[in-house]
């Protein structure tokens, strides 16, 4: 696959205080969902708990462009995320963006 055809795509990990990544996946349910559903920018989200590190989360991201993923960082939805997230983390998020090579899709698992 082409990166023209795979859009852009992005892998987030976020570092919760120590203990309070539960407090930041609420956050993200109240803001986030709804927002990414109504986005027609994503072509996929996946919300992730790490197994290996009890205060991180991972999120990958599938744009149909960069001008798409670029877009969304102005949803209201996600400045409010923002907003509400910023002092349960300890700074902000590594990103990397990626080249998808093959996915399959399937529902959402909530």
């Amino acid at each position: 696959m082409s990166s023209g055809s795979a859009g852009h795509a992005l892998v987030l990990r976020h570092r919760a205080k120590p203990g309070r990544r539960d407090e930041l996946v609420e956050v993200w349910r109240r803001h986030m969902p709804d927002a990414v559903q109504a986005n027609d920018g994503h072509r996929a989200y996946v919300f992730c708990a790490s197994h290996a590190d009890p205060d991180v989360l991972l999120v990958f991201q599938q744009y149909r462009d960069a001008a798409a993923a670029q877009e969304f960082l102005g949803n209201p939805a996600y400045l409010a995320y923002l907003e509400e997230s910023g002092d349960l983390l300890t700074g902000p998020p590594e990103v990397e963006a990626v080249e998808p090579l093959w996915s399959k899709v399937a529902g959402p698992t909530r």
